[in-house]
């Protein structure tokens, strides 16, 4: 089953022009996001998001067409799922920049949680993308990545810039523990500023640990960390195992520490 429009259509029952842009030139954007304890917790922070990047990106949106968190619930009520579930949210080109675009809202079961911690991979360099910093329905190229990654036997692949510098992986987000503080790619337009990205920097600061954001290359000595962890909207705190030939604990004392925080916020209900 779909939502849409305060309705839960069958599947197929959606209909969308042939001239959508989305057809036309892949344009469209998505949301990614799951339940904690029966509530879209991130709803609120992905809908504005999804808004930011549909008028950077000259896509109409109607504000009153958005999900609620009824909605969601209502949706997972109509197709039988039992404790939490991710939802994705799509939104089409449209017709033009003012006209024509449709949204809808499907839900799926959870992924299922890596043991031990997973292992990571680099490849790059990443090209020059004016779309790196929206959750594009041009996707292409993280999805190259993603196979590759798992073509080389590892869960997750990172993408790098010309001058070696970590920028992100294939659908996440990447931390590194060093000297007890977290450092992360900035958002500088060449990565997805992930809404769990946001959230570990807000609550990690909460709880007294130093967040810094700055390139670092591999080669860069600073870049000598305890601990590595990942960060997606579904999946939470990633604990890396291996990176390569790096050896990590999965999770790390400082990865755990974060991990509990934004868990213990997400089952309560956060905030928006």
């Amino acid at each position: 089953m779909i939502w849409t429009r305060g309705a839960i259509l069958a599947d197929d029952a959606l209909v969308i022009s042939a001239r959508d842009r989305a057809f036309e030139h892949g344009l469209g954007l998505f949301e990614t996001l799951r339940t904690w304890n029966g509530r879209p917790t991130l709803l609120p922070r992905h809908l504005d998001r999804l808004r930011r990047s549909a008028e950077a990106l000259g896509i109409p949106l109607d504000l009153g067409a958005l999900p609620t968190a009824d909605d969601a619930r209502s949706l997972l009520a109509a197709d039988r799922r039992d404790g939490d579930a991710m939802l994705r949210i799509t939104l089409t080109g449209g017709l033009s920049a003012s006209e024509g675009s449709t949204l809808w809202m499907r839900s799926s079961p959870l992924p299922p949680t890596a043991v031990g911690g997973i292992r990571l991979g680099t490849i790059g360099p990443a090209r020059q993308d004016p779309l790196a910093g929206h959750k594009s329905l041009n996707y292409w190229s993280y999805r190259l990545l993603q196979e590759q990654a798992r073509a080389e036997g590892c869960d997750e692949g990172l993408l790098i810039d010309k001058a070696g510098c970590v920028l992100e992986g294939s659908r996440t987000n990447v931390f590194f523990v060093i000297r007890g503080g977290l450092t992360t790619p900035p958002c500088d337009g060449r990565i997805v500023p992930g809404i769990m990205r946001g959230l570990v920097v807000e609550r990690a600061r909460a709880s007294g640990l130093d967040v810094g954001e700055a390139p670092l290359g591999l080669l860069d000595r600073r870049l000598d960390p305890e601990e590595v962890f990942l960060t997606n909207a579904v999946r939470g705190v990633i604990p890396v195992g291996r990176w390569g030939e790096a050896h990590f604990p999965a999770p790390g004392p400082t990865t755990a520490r974060v991990r509990e925080a934004v868990l213990h916020w997400l089952e309560a209900g956060g905030s928006p």
